[in-house]
């Protein structure tokens, strides 16, 4: 197993799973757990490591490079496991090794790990490392994503390793971006950041200008997970601003599922509506979300670039109906309100009796932070003739607040 070299004395000793496909609730195709090692003319460091089950990986690719006993210091940006897993390996094998932290992270490796013996070295912002020709520089980032959480930043070669900012879940071939491809490199990452980072964006923003005003250059951004950023780092630092603003497209997110097909009919007469008004829409039916298309993971990402969410369900015992009530929890977790623009939508269904689902998803949408424009609309069983001519014209209304936003 053969390491990739970042920059003279840089490198990547990370492992890939191919297998992963299910990741804090999100569909994936597999992924990488990054770790780096950094060789100076007095210290050699290695930032981050595996999940458990991978170590070996990552010894290996090490040893292409270095007797791995020759790490004499570890840094440690975060605690969860898929970044820490290998580490009371690496303390049998490297013993008293300093290990570089946040305070935080302290008390979070005590309990996941024995932690009795590991020589802890807590930092703060802007404590260095001199490793000899190669400065290490911390920033404290609590809350991106855990309370422990820090970047490390390689002066000399102006490499950010910001940990799970700036990720991606791919597993491949490819280290870089530009060996994937610009577009496929952003499209994992705004998936990536549509279901992990918009709960953070506020305090993403608020890093990211922190960093900014401490003037230190970037040529280079290398995450924890996925892709590192050679060619387009300046454009993922930018895209990372935009999507915390909420900066989205003129277009509409549909949402639903149905059980006669009486609640599909609406969402399609919806999509034609908003079309008619040269509005991009994208219709996901839940009913599908075992495959990689709908799912509830691949749903939030077509919302976060998009100004107007539509949900819908039909009433089932007076209550919304299943993968409604899941993709509804699922979107107050991820709560795309926090962004800086507001997005819009409203509730539509259809029901064989009292109805009601259409409050209910009213509220959940309210509860993401969603602006609903009106109270919903329901029919009773199926639509007819006057009510699909309506929600045509609903769905041109709704594009036409798009177009103004």
């Amino acid at each position: 197993m053969k390491a990739t070299k970042l920059a003279e004395g840089v490198y990547w000793v990370g492992a890939i799973d191919w297998n992963l496909r299910d990741y804090h609730g999100y569909t994936l195709p597999g992924t990488t757990y990054n770790a780096y090692l950094v060789v100076g003319k007095k210290h050699t460091a290695l930032i981050d490591n595996t999940y458990p089950g991978h170590e070996f990986q990552m010894m290996e690719r090490i040893k292409d490079i270095i007797d791995p006993k020759k790490i004499d210091i570890i840094v440690a940006n975060h605690v969860e496991k898929d970044h820490s897993g290998a580490l009371p390996m690496l303390t049998k094998l490297l013993p008293g090794v300093p290990i570089y932290c946040t305070e935080a992270a302290v008390t979070g490796f005590g309990k996941y790990y024995d932690t009795k013996g590991w020589n802890f070295k807590t930092v703060k912002s802007l404590d260095k490392i001199d490793l000899g020709g190669k400065t290490l520089v911390f920033v404290e980032a609590p809350m991106l994503h855990w309370p422990d959480s820090m970047f490390t930043y390689l002066a000399e070669d102006k490499i950010l390793f910001p940990n799970d900012a700036f990720g991606q879940h791919i597993a491949g071939c490819e280290r870089f971006d530009d060996e994937l491809g610009k577009e496929a490199s952003f499209a994992h990452a705004q998936k990536f950041f549509a279901n992990l980072i918009v709960p953070l964006a506020p305090k993403v923003l608020k890093k990211l200008d922190e960093v900014t005003k401490l003037g230190i250059p970037i040529s280079m951004v290398a995450p924890s997970h996925g892709i590192i950023w050679r060619s387009y780092a300046g454009d993922i630092i930018t895209a990372y601003v935009n999507w915390s603003h909420g900066v989205a497209k003129n277009k509409v997110t549909i949402v639903y599922d149905t059980m006669h097909h009486s609640t599909d009919m609406m969402a399609q007469m919806l999509a034609e509506g908003v079309m008619a008004e040269g509005v991009a829409v994208k219709v996901c039916m839940l009913k599908d979300g075992r495959f990689e298309g709908t799912h509830r993971s691949n749903v939030v990402t077509e919302i976060l670039d998009s100004k107007a969410v539509l949900v819908g369900s039909p009433t089932l015992q007076d209550e919304v109906y299943p993968t409604v009530a899941d993709f509804l929890s699922y979107l107050h977790g991820v709560r795309p309100g926090r962004l800086t623009a507001k997005k819009i939508g409203f509730a539509f269904g259809s029901h064989g009796g009292q109805g009601g689902a259409i409050k209910i998803v009213t509220e959940g949408l309210k509860k993401a932070g969603i602006e609903t424009i009106n109270d919903g609309y329901e029919v009773l069983y199926k639509p007819d003739a006057a009510e699909l001519a309506k929600l045509y014209e609903l769905g041109r209304e709704v594009a036409r607040k798009v177009k103004t936003m």
